[in-house]
């Protein structure tokens, strides 16, 4: 019986479903691109990051 592949985009959907929380945010239309802006002249290289960079910031007070 020939071995089952396992697609990239499945594999990398199991990891992430496995080792993180997924957390929704919604924010006013526009507000995205603001945050992103400032996210990346604060020289973050993904929105993510600087959203749970702030977020640990928040929860170290």
């Amino acid at each position: 019986m020939p071995e089952e592949k396992i697609s990239a985009t499945k594999y990398k959907n199991d990891f992430q479903k496995e080792k993180y929380d997924r957390i929704i945010v919604n924010v006013p239309k526009g507000q995205r691109d603001v945050i992103k802006d400032k996210a990346t002249q604060l020289g973050y290289k993904s929105l993510n990051s600087f959203v749970v960079d702030a977020i640990n910031e928040k929860l170290e007070k």
